[in-house]
């Protein structure tokens, strides 16, 4: 049964947390009491318990951890340990550790840290367990863990408060366990490559790279408002531009766009640039790029998204833009040359967000995100997009409507973006004069003008390929992850009104 089919739990009062909260505030005054330290610093030589597992019966362990459960039968007392490698059964006996030290068992809770030293042994149901002769207190905790049975079944819950969700259930860890080894699964491909990893600053005055809306914030020192950045692409550009030819990031940006199942407002940016290399270039080393960096994380290259069986095996296909929109929409985008001419086609499609003021790029990209891209489920490139929606790319010098560009397609999404970077000056400053004109007519998207870079610009940049992909977005489809929320350890919720007991305190871990 899943989690969330499970019965909801009763309520308990806001008076019954603050009467458990104070019982454990009585128990941690009286350890105080009996020279007991209920915060020590450490605990000394201790293993892991998943390590002390593989011990046979018979060997003498040191373990140490939270108690997830709790029974007491007379003199003898059964606990539940667990560390993040693990968990094991303790078993407290009384004439094992002596009337005094047995008593203070009583000042214990379901939720308190303790460090243990005892043997291994296999009761008659054949559980492995320790038979406990010292134990150490080493955390007392104050507040109730969630109900045993059924834990935290409120999604807004589980969200906003992550730590308890990774008590309740410890499988949730493994997601942030998977995402640390396919981090360094990327850096380790493209230092492979002789890419050398840059770290570039996080606030701008001029935010660019992507079209989003920036954050803003203020400098007290200089008394100047900055942005915080939306992509890494300028400043690596500069890098570029200063002698740099292979250089990545792994940099968090800030983008406050609206909430969605694939959308978050921070989030962590890959990026890398490699000087002298064109399109077809990039494409190859891409291809591969994914198909090592899933394979070492995941030991294949066929997973499932939903109903949806990928397959990353290369080489992949490769679709044109302009091509789909006849196929998928049946528009000859030729035939629309202005935004004003098609604003009604889009309308048509019944896109409510295709309103007056957009330019062609913006209405483009809404019908291909509406109508065409939820259709295109393996992975694949698409290439070929026009130059409305491409402000930073290289024209296509056979047809110059369109763009050197290539995206990643997984599961009806874009899951990467790469361009052979535009670096005509006078080109790229027309272009962004297009885009503060957009941007001045109400579209908060369209991008700034970047005197800096284009100055940087006008000083050589050699051709170089650049690309970037969302390690959360590709992290979701690449662990079946229903929402992107559900890759990150604390992904941003809306503030809470009050603190709410409703799934914190646990009916069944009152003390007697």
């Amino acid at each position: 049964m899943s989690l969330m089919s499970r019965q909801q739990p009763k309520e308990p009062s806001t008076s019954r947390l603050a009467e458990v909260r104070a019982a454990r505030l009585q128990k941690l005054q009286r350890l105080r009491e009996l020279g007991v330290d209920p915060y020590p610093a450490t605990f000394e030589a201790r293993q892991p318990i998943g390590e002390a597992r593989e011990k046979a019966p018979g060997t003498e362990v040191r373990v140490a951890g939270r108690l997830v459960l709790w029974r007491r039968h007379g003199g003898s007392t059964f606990a539940t340990l667990r560390d993040q490698s693990g968990q094991v059964q303790l078993q407290f006996r009384r004439d094992a550790l002596g009337p005094d030290r047995y008593e203070l068992l009583k000042l214990l809770d379901v939720g308190d840290f303790i460090g243990i030293e005892g043997s291994l042994f296999t009761t008659r149901t054949g559980e492995l367990t320790v038979e406990v002769r010292q134990f150490a207190v080493l955390t007392k905790a104050l507040r109730p863990l969630p109900e045993k049975w059924h834990g935290l079944t409120d999604p807004e819950t589980r969200v906003r408060k992550r730590h308890l969700t990774f008590i309740s259930d410890p499988g949730e860890m493994e997601m942030l366990v998977k995402r640390a080894q396919f981090v360094h699964n990327i850096r380790a491909f493209l230092e492979g490559e002789g890419f050398v990893e840059v770290a570039t600053p996080a606030l701008e005055r001029i935010p660019g790279g992507a079209e989003a809306e920036p954050f803003v914030t203020h400098h007290a020192a200089l008394d100047t408002d900055f942005y915080l950045r939306i992509s890494l692409e300028l400043a690596h550009k500069r890098l570029i531009v200063g002698g740099f030819e292979r250089i990545y990031e792994i940099g968090r940006v800030f983008r406050n766009e609206g909430l969605g199942r694939e959308y978050l407002q921070e989030f962590d940016l890959l990026e890398f640039y490699w000087a002298y290399a064109d399109l077809p270039a990039l494409k190859r080393l891409v291809e591969r790029f994914y198909a090592t960096v899933i394979q070492e994380t995941f030991g294949t290259l066929r997973l499932t998204y939903g109903e949806d069986a990928l397959d990353f095996t290369p080489p992949w296909p490769e679709t044109d833009y302009l091509e789909l929109f006849r196929q998928k929409a049946g528009i000859d985008l030729h035939q629309y040359p202005t935004a004003e001419s098609l604003l009604p086609v889009a309308r048509k499609l019944d896109i409510p967000e295709a309103v007056s003021g957009l330019g062609r790029g913006r209405l483009i990209d809404l019908i291909y995100k509406r109508v065409i891209r939820p259709t295109l489920i393996q992975p694949q490139f698409l290439v070929n997009h026009p130059v409305d929606i491409s402000p930073l790319a290289k024209r296509d010098p056979k047809d110059p409507i369109r763009v050197q560009r290539l995206q990643v397609l997984i599961a009806g999404s874009e899951v990467g973006n790469g361009f052979a970077e535009l670096n005509d000056p006078l080109d790229q400053r027309a272009r962004f004069e297009e885009q503060q004109r957009l941007r001045e007519a109400g579209d908060r998207e369209a991008q700034m003008l970047d005197e800096e870079f284009l100055e940087a610009l006008e000083y050589g940049m050699p051709p170089t390929a650049g690309f970037g992909v969302s390690i959360e977005r590709w992290l979701m489809y690449l662990t079946n992850s229903p929402a992107i929320r559900d890759v990150v350890a604390f992904p941003l919720t809306r503030p809470a009104a009050s603190s709410s007991p409703t799934e914190e305190a646990d009916k069944d871990s009152r003390e007697a």
